[in-house]
């Protein structure tokens, strides 16, 4: 057999988190010599002789206290052992870029108990005033999770911008002057002197026209002030290999308010969050005004250590359900007929060729409501930014009888019905409570609870502020029920770090065969980037009917989507939540050959979006062996789906997330793969083996010490 030449594969550059071809851990990750988890304490606040500590039994962060304006002393990794002690000169935060003489510290705490979403957690309210200006830190420490998650709130007098920063390079002897720029900063860690290397991770939205959809760059932490666009930065004091993530929970780059055109500031050893998203000209003393938020998170050394933690970190937003959460949800958009066939024997006749299929949600998309909107088909459409109540009426010519119906078919077939919904934007979301009330009056009548918000454009923090009022009322309304596929294809959104999206899963793009720009290697590519950092068990990622518009691409294209079989398309979007991106009731009856697999599918998904779910082997690029590895709880078992692109390579060492020098068996699931038994090499590397170019293979695994026989 031809094997692969790794020399093929040779990486750009090695990033910590996710390089340029592979995201596989380093000789230290995993290892039989883990620190073992410390003690069960809860979580705790605490103030005690003028110093705060905010901990619980995976970190500890203590803080002067002065009079509430926080000035951090040391931050601790609590499993590993490992503290820093963080040299801080002045307070954490400088609202819009004033140092704050604070007066009347106060400190409250409560415990809120768990949601239907969100665990238990611990709330510490840190307050102060100050020259007419009140500020209050609120902060969230979850049991067993190494961050802490705090964000600001001002009320009070309307205030002077920050600086703008100094774009002048100064001569060395002159190096502080780099430093005067006053920005809003809403967080600070004043590092130990020693060697810390940095990288920033990236996000992209508005997907419509973007596609490439993460970026990271390295670095090392020096005198001039280095000023970085990024959603997350991960530190690493090189010597232990020890590591700290600050995340700034925001939308992103320019979508933010007020942006500063940077998010952190890398001067010298300390690290600062900056654009708390406030225009200080906006302040009321009436009305509390929250900035985006931040948090910081701990790990030990290695890769995994840093991506587990960053996962434990995001869990906390969400608990992920699958009864509730999972699906595999077809939405007819995909094929470009808009809402032209949109009616009660469409939609009839398109949850038959569903249920066919095995898929487990159909979504009626724009055109099922009264008011048409500008998408649609018809001339008479043109509601997008403000809707009438009348408008989110079921559209009678297309629904004489109503959804009930459809709503009786769809139960009859074990198919849960979703809609789509835009909420208006004028005026800032100010009619936020009347379209909470459409959607939890369609909940009440017919149990639909699973929403696709479009149209969303978040220009100020009041339109996100009552944006999230919405949100939150749906949800209470339904008892956490509700599940929203909260679009970021176009305009001022959320992007994929905003807390926010704890309301749902994330429809991250639009793609379509009639304009060739369906992929299904980038579709792969887009979920195995984001999946280093976002559950991709809260990522909606699409699959289209392939055999459509294939005389669009070039005859010798080998990328395109008829190169690919039905099965194939699907299975690159098995780690994430799959979307049937098509009219079901036009496949070819080729597809219908991929039921089988997708029912397959649909009972082992709970398990393995039960796991945590990190991309393995190479960035995917349309030639490359790739894939994903679900680690379960006992971090014993898990899942690996391995994809072989079209390439040469019958067989290929990749790297994964499985400890070295361990044996470990490997049950194929679905695909073409076969039974195998092999000792886990340096850095998690295996190898694997699919005879045919485009195929791919799920598989379950077992670790073992030894070497033993894998059971039939």
């Amino acid at each position: 057999m031809k094997r692969l030449k790794r020399a093929a594969f040779v990486s750009v550059a090695l990033s910590f988190f996710l390089s340029a071809c592979s995201t596989a851990p380093d000789n230290s990750v995993r290892t039989n010599n883990s620190v073992p988890p410390g003690p069960t304490l809860p979580p705790q606040a605490s103030l005690q002789d003028g110093v705060l500590t905010l901990s619980n039994e995976r970190i500890s962060r203590r803080f002067l206290w002065n009079e509430g304006n926080l000035q951090s002393i040391d931050l601790t990794n609590i499993r590993s052992g490992h503290r820093w002690k963080l040299d801080s000169e002045t307070p954490d935060i400088a609202p819009f870029g004033e140092v704050l003489k604070a007066r009347n510290g106060k400190l409250q705490t409560r415990n809120v108990p768990k949601s239907p979403t969100v665990p238990a957690y611990l709330e510490a309210v840190i307050s102060f005033s100050a020259d007419q200006l009140e500020v209050k830190r609120t902060c969230q420490i979850f049991k067993n999770v190494p961050a802490i998650h705090c964000q600001l709130a001002y009320r009070g007098g309307q205030r002077q911008k920050q600086d703008k920063a100094p774009t002048s390079r100064e001569m060395i002897e002159n190096a502080k002057k780099q430093q005067t720029s006053k920005e809003d900063r809403i967080e600070y860690l004043a590092l130990p002197k020693g060697h810390w290397s940095f990288e920033a991770v990236q996000f992209r939205a508005a997907t419509d026209y973007i596609d490439w959809l993460t970026s990271e760059e390295e670095g090392e932490i020096y005198r001039r002030d280095q000023r970085i666009d990024a959603n997350i930065i991960r530190l690493e004091e090189r010597v232990t290999g020890e590591q700290i993530l600050l995340v700034k929970e925001a939308p992103i780059g320019a979508d933010q308010v007020a942006w500063p055109g940077y998010d952190f500031v890398l001067r010298d050893k300390n690290v600062a969050v900056v654009g708390g998203g406030i225009d200080p000209a906006t302040l009321h003393a009436d009305t509390w005004k929250t900035a985006y938020s931040a948090s910081v998170v701990v790990a030990g050394p290695g890769r995994y250590e840093a991506l587990k933690s960053l996962r434990e970190y995001r869990e906390s937003w969400r608990t992920y359900s699958h009864a509730r959460d999972g699906m595999i949800l077809m939405n007819t958009w995909g094929d470009r007929n808009r809402d032209a066939s949109m009616n009660e024997a469409f939609v009839l006749r398109e949850l038959e060729a569903a249920h066919r299929l095995g898929l487990s949600h159909f979504q009626l998309d724009d055109g099922w409501q009264a008011g048409l909107s500008k998408n649609s088909s018809k001339a008479e459409g043109e509601m997008w930014e403000s809707w009438t109540r009348a408008a989110w009426q079921v559209h009678k010519v297309r629904f004489p009888q109503g959804l009930a119906p459809v709503v009786k078919r769809a139960e009859a077939l074990e198919i849960e019905l979703g809609l789509w919904f835009n909420p208006t934007s004028k005026n800032e979301y100010a009619l936020w409570e009347r379209d909470a009330d459409v959607l939890t009056d369609i909940y009440a009548k017919h149990g639909i609870r699973i929403f696709k918000l479009d149209g969303v454009d978040i220009p100020t923090r009041q339109a996100e502020q009552n944006f999230g009022k919405f949100l939150k009322r749906v949800y209470e309304k339904t008892n956490g029920e509700v599940v929203f596929n909260i679009d970021v294809t176009a305009g001022r959104r959320l992007g994929f770090i905003h807390p926010l999206n704890s309301y749902g899963n994330i429809f991250i793009e639009n793609r379509y065969t009639d304009w060739a720009n369906y992929y299904p290697y980038r579709t792969l590519r887009n979920l195995w980037a984001l999946s280093a950092y976002v559950p991709p068990q809260f990522l909606q990622v699409e699959f289209l009917n392939i055999s459509r518009n294939a005389d669009k691409y070039p005859k010798d294209d080998p990328f395109a989507p008829a190169n690919v079989s039905f099965e194939y398309a699907f299975a690159t979007t098995m780690m994430g939540q799959p979307l049937a991106w098509f009219e079901a009731s036009n496949l070819p009856v080729e597809a219908q050959k991929a039921a089988p697999a997708i029912k397959r599918y649909r009972k082992l998904a709970p398990s393995i979006h039960s796991g945590r779910i990190y991309p393995i082997g190479y960035r995917p690029n349309g030639a490359s062996w790739t894939g994903f590895q679900s680690v379960l709880t006992d971090e014993t078992t898990g899942y690996l789906l391995v994809f072989r692109e079209n390439n040469q390579q019958d067989t290929a060492h990749i790297k994964t997330f499985l400890p070295e020098n361990q044996y470990a068996c490997f049950t194929p699931e679905l695909g073409s793969g076969a039974k195998f038994e092999t000792r886990i090499g340096a850095e998690g590397q295996i190898e694997v083996q699919l005879e045919a170019a485009h195929s791919y293979a799920l598989y379950s695994y077992q670790l073992s010490p030894e070497k033993q026989k894998c059971a039939p």
